[in-house]
């Protein structure tokens, strides 16, 4: 008996005590998943306790996510703590936590409407300040000597009036014996004004005026904005030519050989892809988990046909989430790992990530991870928890989708 038909069909008392463990542990994500499955199991009368002991999960998993956003805040990183307090709303049943939530929650957007207040204030300075914080030498003693034009067309250009900008940075580029940098602010405004052609040719210009050892980060967004400008248009060869020029601007930077390696994946091309995420991987070790590149060797394996490698490194996707207390995956993540367990038979634990994006944040598709799901169920013969998920698919379903409708009806019918 596969293991999914354990937790649905068999002892819902091992399964509670299963789940009192976990409880006891404070593994509550897993305890409560356990303890849904034995209400799954169980007979009717059963459900109420169990129903309270799976809010007391969702209860002690918001107050946990309330202590991640203490200490986040603490270090400074609001938005992660927003993320984490929106997260704890979001599953919370008790009002006082729920309370306490929100209450932090409405003091970060006080605190963030009055930090912004202030800075209208003094947003120029401060706005200049950061700007230039950014600029190497050569590039900040090209810009001293534009004077303040070249501010107020920057300052512009972050104000969203992107057609003064970039009249102000033209006329500056008309007089420039040598321009360089400014370039690249020209690329920029034409850019943001939706002239692709010009903004293609400016940032060129910038290329083609660096030496071989200048530029650095503002070489690599150069290179990589052209290598996107390329792929848009279907050019493959001039793509892959500036995202060799992204690796020459910073070789020993893990950030160009992922996106190389990810434009590489999404061509089809997965040995090629696989070599360079591999590369990547090994620069990225020092900068910590980057579940983008984990999820893009995951993929491109896949794509090579190296099912166990991308299982693998997919998996280590979801650990870096679950390890984090979230559950929301990303959806490319499950759905690919899914798809690769069903291959292999494991259709309990396909089961289970189909379950999971049904729960998740890519709302648009909880009809299809319904009926993912119930198909599943239905596969392992769990007909009576499969019809629930099937019923719920086709209550989500759009009217526009005749073919996913189609689909949850046999199964409904069968």
């Amino acid at each position: 008996m596969s293991l999914l038909k354990k937790l649905f069909s068999a002892d819902p008392e091992g399964l509670e005590k299963k789940a009192d463990a976990l409880y006891a542990a404070g593994d509550y994500g897993p305890a409560k998943l356990a303890y849904e499955k034995a209400l799954a199991a169980s007979p009717e009368g059963a459900w109420a306790a169990l129903a309270d002991k799976v809010q007391r999960c969702t209860d002690e998993i918001a107050r946990q996510r309330i202590e991640e956003a203490k200490a986040y805040l603490v270090q400074g990183s609001i938005e992660l703590a927003e993320q984490e307090l929106e997260g704890a709303l979001e599953v919370a049943v008790d009002e006082t936590i729920r309370d306490e939530a929100q209450g932090l929650l409405d003091g970060l957007e006080v605190k963030e409407a009055q930090e912004q207040a202030a800075a209208t204030e003094t947003t120029d300075e401060e706005r200049v300040a950061l700007l230039m914080g950014q600029w190497d030498e050569a590039q900040a003693d090209e810009y001293d000597s534009y004077g303040d034009v070249l501010v107020d067309a920057l300052l512009a250009m972050h104000r969203e009036q992107f057609e003064d900008a970039r009249a102000q940075l033209e006329m500056l580029l008309a007089d420039a014996p040598e321009p360089r940098y400014l370039w690249l602010e020209v690329g920029r405004a034409r850019l943001l004004a939706d002239d692709v052609p010009a903004g293609k040719e400016a940032l060129q210009s910038f290329l083609a005026a660096l030496q071989d050892d200048e530029g650095g980060e503002t070489k690599l967004a150069a290179n990589l904005a052209l290598a996107r400008l390329a792929d848009d248009a279907g050019d493959f060869e001039e793509a892959m030519g500036y995202f060799e020029g992204a690796v020459h601007a910073l070789p020993e930077d893990y950030r160009p050989y992922l996106a190389m390696g990810a434009f590489l994946r999404a061509s089809g091309h997965g040995a090629e892809a696989l070599d360079v995420l591999h590369t990547s991987l090994e620069l990225g070790r020092k900068a910590g988990t980057d579940w983008r590149l984990l999820e893009e060797i995951g993929l491109a394996s896949e794509l090579a046909e190296k099912p166990d490698d991308a299982r693998s490194f997919l998996e280590q996707v979801v650990e870096f989430f679950t390890s984090h207390q979230i559950t929301d995956f990303p959806p490319t993540t499950a759905t690919t790992l899914a798809k690769l367990y069903e291959a292999d038979g494991r259709l309990e634990r396909a089961a289970d990530l189909y379950r999971a994006l049904s729960q998740g944040s890519d709302k648009e598709k909880h009809a299809l991870y319904h009926y993912e799901t119930g198909r599943l169920l239905h596969a392992l013969g769990l007909s009576e928890e499969a019809r629930r998920m099937l019923t719920r698919a086709e209550a989500l379903a759009s009217a526009d989708d005749d073919e996913l409708a189609a689909q949850i009806a046999a199964l409904l019918q069968g």
